[in-house]
């Protein structure tokens, strides 16, 4: 019997783990391996079934230079091989003990996960996709001068710039981790062709501290960044009534040829890294709200934070069937939920907050919505 026809494609590879900041550091690539081994044991991953899988090429220094300094370049090379482990030089480019240290390897993994973005979207743009995953990107934070937040390239600006050469004139970005996606905002920031969203925990309680109403793009993209900050704590309906009063308007309004997503995971309330208390289920709308959305348009969609290993392995496993319009059973299976413990692909429990920390939250979102709207000029 003929597998059913595919219109998604999921790019992972087992080099994907060589992006290695430490066995305790909190960013563990092993999660990637996790949501490739739950899909095939689903079985819709190609060759049986209605999902495309692609091992991702690395990056061309050439495509990584679109968005990074070529003196930012040049030291993660030097970091990776050994050839430098001078504290002050590399602090300068945000590489160093912390955040994003030095690794063996580190720009050949980092050219490895940005190609994989970089795929997705040639993928997309051949005609042949209508959403294509790369489980190892989102790393949102790098910057074109440094590295930061365990990120070392920005692949989501590399697909961004991607879609530009082909021709497109608008790609929106819309990024729903837990954390600002700063990186991404600050590569566009003055460029009219893109518009960045973000919703996160709000900066003054989270890193990277940025991300609020009034940031709304430079003197030549006004209008064109637009940033929802949330109290911590924040649940599904709230979450909720600030994406429908930003994310549908960004989409009527900017009027995108292509859509880039950032689906970080720590947005969910077992995160270690994070306060917000969305659950399976209202993360999962957030997702297939956006798919409606960018019905029509190419999508790219990405991993990105996520460090509650077996909540990104449930997260990411139903983006990868809903980038194909499929579902999924609930219940896990057996091979996979005797290695894990996992049996079940949605919450077994939700949280509970006190009623006066709902009320706090949902009065910092409207009024986080209020001051975006007026900054926009909006009534």
């Amino acid at each position: 019997m003929d597998r059913p026809e595919t219109s998604a494609l999921f790019l992972y590879a087992e080099r994907f783990l060589t992006y290695d900041l430490g066995n305790k550091h909190p960013l563990q690539q092993k999660r990637l391996k996790m949501v490739n081994d739950l899909l095939r044991a689903y079985g819709v991953l190609a060759p049986t079934g209605p999902i495309d899988h692609a091992e991702p090429r690395a990056a061309t220094e050439a495509e990584i230079a679109r968005v990074h300094r070529d003196d930012f370049i040049e030291a993660v090379r030097k970091a990776g091989s050994g050839e430098t482990s001078d504290r002050a030089y590399l602090s300068r480019f945000g590489i160093g003990p912390g955040d994003t240290p030095a690794f063996p390897g580190m720009y050949e993994a980092a050219a490895l996960y940005s190609g994989g973005t970089i795929e997705a979207t040639e993928a997309l743009l051949s005609g042949r996709y209508r959403a294509a995953f790369n489980v190892a990107g989102g790393l949102h934070h790098a910057h074109p001068h440094r590295a930061s937040g365990f990120c070392t390239f920005n692949d989501l600006a590399m697909g961004i710039h991607r879609f530009l050469e082909a021709g497109m004139e608008r790609v929106l970005y819309v990024d729903i981790d837990a954390h600002h996606g700063d990186g991404t905002q600050n590569c566009f920031y003055d460029d009219p062709r893109v518009m960045t969203v973000s919703l996160h925990e709000s900066g003054q309680y989270l890193f990277p501290g940025t991300g609020f109403p009034e940031e709304t793009g430079g003197p030549s993209a006004p209008g064109t960044s637009l940033n929802v900050p949330l109290f911590p704590y924040t649940m599904d309906d709230v979450w909720h009534e600030a994406f429908d009063a930003v994310v549908p308007l960004a989409f009527e309004r900017f009027r995108p040829q292509a859509v880039v997503l950032q689906l970080g995971a720590d947005a969910h309330w077992e995160d270690p890294l994070a306060h917000l208390l969305l659950t399976s289920e209202g993360w999962m709308s957030a997702v297939r709200k956006l798919l409606d959305l960018s019905a029509g348009l190419p999508v790219t969609v990405t991993g990105g934070g996520g460090y509650n290993l077996r909540t990104v392995m449930r997260l990411w496993t139903m983006v990868a069937a809903a980038c194909a319009g499929i579902e999924l059973p609930n219940e896990v299976p057996e091979e996979i939920a005797a290695r894990t413990g996992v049996r079940f692909l949605h919450d077994e429990q939700v949280p509970d907050t006190e009623e006066d920390v709902r009320r706090k939250s949902r009065d910092y979102a409207r009024e986080m919505v209020r001051r975006l709207h007026q900054a926009l000029g909006i009534d």
